[in-house]
Protein backbone atom coordinates (compact mmCIF):
# COMPACT_ATOMS: atom_id res chain seq x y z
CA UNK A 1 0.00 0.00 0.00
CA UNK A 2 3.29 2.25 0.59
CA UNK A 3 4.36 1.51 -2.25
CA UNK A 4 1.07 1.79 -4.26
CA UNK A 5 0.99 5.24 -2.34
CA UNK A 6 4.10 6.47 -3.45
CA UNK A 7 3.67 5.91 -7.14
CA UNK A 8 0.22 7.60 -7.41
CA UNK A 9 1.13 10.31 -5.01
CA UNK A 10 -1.96 9.89 -3.32
CA UNK A 11 -3.64 13.32 -1.38
CA UNK A 12 -5.08 11.42 1.44
CA UNK A 13 -6.58 7.89 2.42
CA UNK A 14 -9.56 6.59 3.27
CA UNK A 15 -10.63 4.26 5.92
CA UNK A 16 -13.84 2.55 5.30
CA UNK A 17 -14.17 1.63 8.91
CA UNK A 18 -13.69 -1.19 11.66
CA UNK A 19 -10.45 0.43 12.31
CA UNK A 20 -9.37 -1.08 15.13
CA UNK A 21 -10.94 -4.75 15.28
CA UNK A 22 -12.24 -6.66 17.36
CA UNK A 23 -14.12 -4.58 19.49
CA UNK A 24 -12.54 -0.56 18.77
CA UNK A 25 -10.78 1.82 21.12
CA UNK A 26 -11.22 1.08 25.21
CA UNK A 27 -11.03 5.21 25.65
CA UNK A 28 -8.58 7.98 23.71
CA UNK A 29 -5.78 6.76 25.43
CA UNK A 30 -5.80 3.26 23.95
CA UNK A 31 -2.64 1.90 23.21
CA UNK A 32 -4.43 -0.08 20.01
CA UNK A 33 -4.56 3.15 18.43
CA UNK A 34 -0.24 3.34 17.85
CA UNK A 35 -0.05 -0.38 17.20
CA UNK A 36 -2.73 -0.51 15.00
CA UNK A 37 -2.50 2.78 13.07
CA UNK A 38 0.55 4.55 13.66
CA UNK A 39 3.04 2.08 14.16
CA UNK A 40 1.77 -0.07 11.34
CA UNK A 41 1.04 2.44 8.59
CA UNK A 42 4.77 4.12 8.49
CA UNK A 43 5.30 4.31 4.93
CA UNK A 44 6.19 7.80 3.60
CA UNK A 45 3.28 7.90 1.31
CA UNK A 46 1.19 7.37 3.80
CA UNK A 47 1.94 10.37 5.75
CA UNK A 48 -1.03 12.12 5.14
CA UNK A 49 -4.58 12.98 5.99
CA UNK A 50 -6.62 9.99 6.62
CA UNK A 51 -10.26 10.09 6.54
CA UNK A 52 -12.50 7.67 8.04
CA UNK A 53 -15.99 6.65 9.33
CA UNK A 54 -17.18 3.94 11.65
CA UNK A 55 -18.29 0.41 11.18
CA UNK A 56 -19.91 -1.36 13.72
CA UNK A 57 -16.68 -2.96 15.17
CA UNK A 58 -15.72 0.53 16.21
CA UNK A 59 -19.45 0.48 17.84
CA UNK A 60 -18.55 -2.16 20.20
CA UNK A 61 -15.71 -0.40 22.21
CA UNK A 62 -15.86 3.38 22.75
CA UNK A 63 -16.82 4.84 19.39
CA UNK A 64 -16.79 8.58 20.88
CA UNK A 65 -12.95 8.09 21.42
CA UNK A 66 -12.14 7.79 17.70
CA UNK A 67 -14.11 11.58 17.17
CA UNK A 68 -11.93 12.73 19.78
CA UNK A 69 -9.33 15.59 19.16
CA UNK A 70 -6.75 13.24 21.86
CA UNK A 71 -6.25 11.19 19.01
CA UNK A 72 -5.33 14.04 16.64
CA UNK A 73 -3.03 15.01 19.04
CA UNK A 74 -1.56 11.92 18.70
CA UNK A 75 -1.12 11.31 15.44
CA UNK A 76 -2.33 14.30 12.97
CA UNK A 77 -3.31 12.43 10.53
CA UNK A 78 -6.32 11.02 12.30
CA UNK A 79 -9.82 12.51 11.33
CA UNK A 80 -12.98 11.04 11.97
CA UNK A 81 -16.43 12.02 12.22
CA UNK A 82 -19.73 10.12 12.20
CA UNK A 83 -20.64 11.93 8.74
CA UNK A 84 -18.50 14.53 7.26
CA UNK A 85 -18.20 16.23 3.77
CA UNK A 86 -15.02 16.83 1.79
CA UNK A 87 -14.69 18.78 -1.08
CA UNK A 88 -11.14 18.40 -3.55
CA UNK A 89 -10.19 20.41 -6.43
CA UNK A 90 -9.42 19.01 -10.08
CA UNK A 91 -6.99 20.38 -12.58
CA UNK A 92 -7.22 19.30 -15.68
CA UNK A 93 -3.66 19.00 -16.40
CA UNK A 94 -2.78 21.64 -19.39
CA UNK A 95 -0.79 24.22 -19.53
CA UNK A 96 -3.68 27.09 -18.39
CA UNK A 97 -3.91 25.07 -15.49
CA UNK A 98 -7.79 24.90 -15.24
CA UNK A 99 -8.57 23.51 -11.61
CA UNK A 100 -13.04 24.28 -11.86
CA UNK A 101 -13.70 20.84 -11.17
CA UNK A 102 -14.37 19.27 -8.10
CA UNK A 103 -15.35 16.10 -6.21
CA UNK A 104 -17.44 16.02 -3.24
CA UNK A 105 -17.17 13.15 -1.17
CA UNK A 106 -20.01 12.40 2.08
CA UNK A 107 -18.89 10.28 4.50
CA UNK A 108 -21.60 8.45 6.38
CA UNK A 109 -22.17 6.29 9.47
CA UNK A 110 -24.23 3.38 8.24
CA UNK A 111 -23.74 0.82 11.67
CA UNK A 112 -27.23 3.16 13.79
CA UNK A 113 -29.09 1.59 10.34
CA UNK A 114 -28.60 -1.98 10.74
CA UNK A 115 -31.51 -3.65 12.18
CA UNK A 116 -30.06 -6.53 13.85
CA UNK A 117 -27.53 -4.48 15.89
CA UNK A 118 -30.58 -3.29 18.28
CA UNK A 119 -32.37 -6.44 18.53
CA UNK A 120 -33.03 -7.66 21.98
CA UNK A 121 -31.79 -11.02 20.77
CA UNK A 122 -28.11 -9.80 19.65
CA UNK A 123 -25.59 -10.76 21.79
CA UNK A 124 -22.96 -8.44 20.58
CA UNK A 125 -22.60 -5.50 23.04
CA UNK A 126 -22.63 -2.17 20.81
CA UNK A 127 -21.84 1.21 22.77
CA UNK A 128 -24.61 3.74 20.86
CA UNK A 129 -23.04 6.64 23.60
CA UNK A 130 -23.73 10.26 21.46
CA UNK A 131 -26.53 9.25 19.09
CA UNK A 132 -29.79 11.05 19.73
CA UNK A 133 -32.90 8.04 19.69
CA UNK A 134 -32.23 5.75 16.49
CA UNK A 135 -35.37 7.20 14.40
CA UNK A 136 -34.00 10.03 14.82
CA UNK A 137 -30.48 9.58 14.69
CA UNK A 138 -31.43 7.97 11.14
CA UNK A 139 -34.01 10.58 9.92
CA UNK A 140 -31.44 13.31 10.62
CA UNK A 141 -28.57 11.95 8.78
CA UNK A 142 -30.72 11.20 5.86
CA UNK A 143 -31.77 14.86 5.56
CA UNK A 144 -28.35 15.97 6.43
CA UNK A 145 -27.12 13.93 3.61
CA UNK A 146 -30.07 14.62 1.33
CA UNK A 147 -29.00 18.62 1.65
CA UNK A 148 -25.79 18.26 0.97
CA UNK A 149 -26.40 16.76 -1.76
CA UNK A 150 -29.12 19.05 -2.97
CA UNK A 151 -26.67 21.40 -2.78
CA UNK A 152 -23.35 20.02 -4.36
CA UNK A 153 -22.15 21.02 -7.74
CA UNK A 154 -19.37 19.23 -7.63
CA UNK A 155 -18.18 17.39 -10.54
CA UNK A 156 -18.34 14.06 -9.39
CA UNK A 157 -20.34 12.51 -6.00
CA UNK A 158 -18.96 9.42 -4.24
CA UNK A 159 -20.43 8.22 -0.85
CA UNK A 160 -18.56 6.22 2.00
CA UNK A 161 -19.97 4.25 4.65
CA UNK A 162 -19.03 0.85 6.46
CA UNK A 163 -21.68 -1.09 5.21
CA UNK A 164 -21.96 -2.89 2.12
CA UNK A 165 -25.48 -1.87 0.04
CA UNK A 166 -24.72 -4.14 -3.33
CA UNK A 167 -22.64 -7.73 -2.11
CA UNK A 168 -21.67 -10.68 -2.97
CA UNK A 169 -19.23 -11.20 -0.05
CA UNK A 170 -20.19 -12.92 3.86
CA UNK A 171 -22.34 -9.84 4.66
CA UNK A 172 -24.14 -9.14 1.31
CA UNK A 173 -26.66 -7.14 0.59
CA UNK A 174 -27.73 -4.41 3.00
CA UNK A 175 -31.59 -4.51 2.91
CA UNK A 176 -31.97 -1.31 5.58
CA UNK A 177 -29.59 1.07 3.04
CA UNK A 178 -31.30 -0.34 -0.02
CA UNK A 179 -34.31 0.99 1.49
CA UNK A 180 -33.44 4.51 3.35
CA UNK A 181 -29.96 5.18 1.16
CA UNK A 182 -30.03 3.88 -1.88
CA UNK A 183 -33.03 6.28 -3.50
CA UNK A 184 -30.97 9.33 -2.22
CA UNK A 185 -27.97 8.35 -4.04
CA UNK A 186 -29.49 7.73 -7.14
CA UNK A 187 -31.90 10.92 -7.09
CA UNK A 188 -28.81 12.45 -6.52
CA UNK A 189 -27.03 11.36 -9.55
CA UNK A 190 -24.11 10.29 -6.40
CA UNK A 191 -21.36 8.40 -8.96
CA UNK A 192 -20.15 5.58 -6.36
CA UNK A 193 -20.42 4.45 -3.52
CA UNK A 194 -17.38 3.01 -1.29
CA UNK A 195 -17.35 0.39 1.65
CA UNK A 196 -15.93 -1.85 3.94
CA UNK A 197 -17.62 -4.58 6.04
CA UNK A 198 -17.26 -7.19 3.66
CA UNK A 199 -13.47 -8.84 4.05
CA UNK A 200 -12.67 -8.73 0.21
CA UNK A 201 -12.73 -6.31 -3.14
CA UNK A 202 -15.82 -5.88 -5.44
CA UNK A 203 -17.32 -3.58 -8.21
CA UNK A 204 -20.93 -3.60 -8.72
CA UNK A 205 -22.85 -2.10 -11.55
CA UNK A 206 -26.53 -3.17 -11.44
CA UNK A 207 -28.40 -2.27 -15.04
CA UNK A 208 -31.51 -1.18 -12.96
CA UNK A 209 -28.98 1.36 -10.96
CA UNK A 210 -27.09 4.45 -11.85
CA UNK A 211 -24.50 3.86 -8.52
CA UNK A 212 -21.25 2.06 -8.83
CA UNK A 213 -20.71 0.23 -5.68
CA UNK A 214 -17.07 -0.87 -4.58
CA UNK A 215 -16.26 -2.81 -1.56
CA UNK A 216 -12.84 -2.26 -0.13
CA UNK A 217 -12.61 -4.27 3.32
CA UNK A 218 -10.00 -6.84 2.60
CA UNK A 219 -7.52 -4.72 4.64
CA UNK A 220 -6.86 -7.18 6.88
CA UNK A 221 -8.96 -10.19 7.54
CA UNK A 222 -10.55 -11.98 4.31
CA UNK A 223 -11.33 -15.04 2.78
CA UNK A 224 -14.93 -15.17 4.34
CA UNK A 225 -16.67 -16.31 1.20
CA UNK A 226 -18.21 -15.16 -2.03
CA UNK A 227 -21.73 -16.32 -2.99
CA UNK A 228 -22.56 -17.31 -6.10
CA UNK A 229 -24.53 -14.89 -8.71
CA UNK A 230 -26.66 -14.43 -11.15
CA UNK A 231 -26.10 -11.97 -14.38
CA UNK A 232 -28.68 -9.08 -12.97
CA UNK A 233 -26.38 -8.47 -9.59
CA UNK A 234 -24.14 -6.69 -11.84
CA UNK A 235 -21.02 -7.89 -10.94
CA UNK A 236 -18.14 -6.90 -12.48
CA UNK A 237 -15.22 -7.44 -10.42
CA UNK A 238 -14.45 -9.94 -6.89
CA UNK A 239 -11.75 -11.25 -4.90
CA UNK A 240 -12.09 -12.82 -1.86
CA UNK A 241 -8.59 -11.88 -0.69
CA UNK A 242 -6.79 -8.89 1.26
CA UNK A 243 -6.54 -5.98 -0.65
CA UNK A 244 -7.52 -2.19 -1.51
CA UNK A 245 -8.97 0.45 -3.67
CA UNK A 246 -7.08 3.11 -4.95
CA UNK A 247 -8.90 6.22 -7.14
CA UNK A 248 -7.32 8.50 -9.54
CA UNK A 249 -9.62 11.69 -10.09
CA UNK A 250 -9.50 14.72 -13.11
CA UNK A 251 -12.17 16.06 -14.26
CA UNK A 252 -13.31 14.04 -16.71
CA UNK A 253 -12.97 10.51 -15.21
CA UNK A 254 -12.02 8.53 -12.28
CA UNK A 255 -10.08 5.21 -12.72
CA UNK A 256 -11.14 2.73 -9.64
CA UNK A 257 -7.90 -0.07 -9.18
CA UNK A 258 -8.17 -2.80 -7.13
CA UNK A 259 -5.15 -3.94 -5.83
CA UNK A 260 -4.06 -7.58 -4.41
CA UNK A 261 -2.03 -8.22 -1.60
CA UNK A 262 1.15 -7.99 -2.90
CA UNK A 263 0.21 -4.33 -4.45
CA UNK A 264 -0.25 -5.54 -8.00
CA UNK A 265 -3.25 -3.94 -9.59
CA UNK A 266 -6.11 -6.63 -10.50
CA UNK A 267 -8.67 -5.29 -11.93
CA UNK A 268 -8.95 -1.56 -13.17
CA UNK A 269 -12.19 0.20 -14.12
CA UNK A 270 -12.58 3.49 -15.95
CA UNK A 271 -15.34 5.77 -15.37
CA UNK A 272 -15.92 8.64 -17.84
CA UNK A 273 -18.43 11.93 -17.45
Amino acid sequence: MGRIGNDLGIAFVISTGDNFYDTGLTSADDPAFTSSFTDVYTASSLQTMWYTVLGNHDYMGDAVAQLSDELVRRDSRWFCRRAFQLNYTLCDGTSEGSCDASVDMFFFDTTPFIDEYWSANNTQFFNWTGLAPRSVQLQSQLDDLERALNSSIATWKIVVGHHTIRSIGHHGDSAELIQMLLPILEEYEVDAYINGHDHNVQHIKRADCSVHFFTSGGGSKAYSGLSSYTEEQGVLYANDGQGFLAVRMSPQSMVFSLYDVSGDAAYSFLLQK
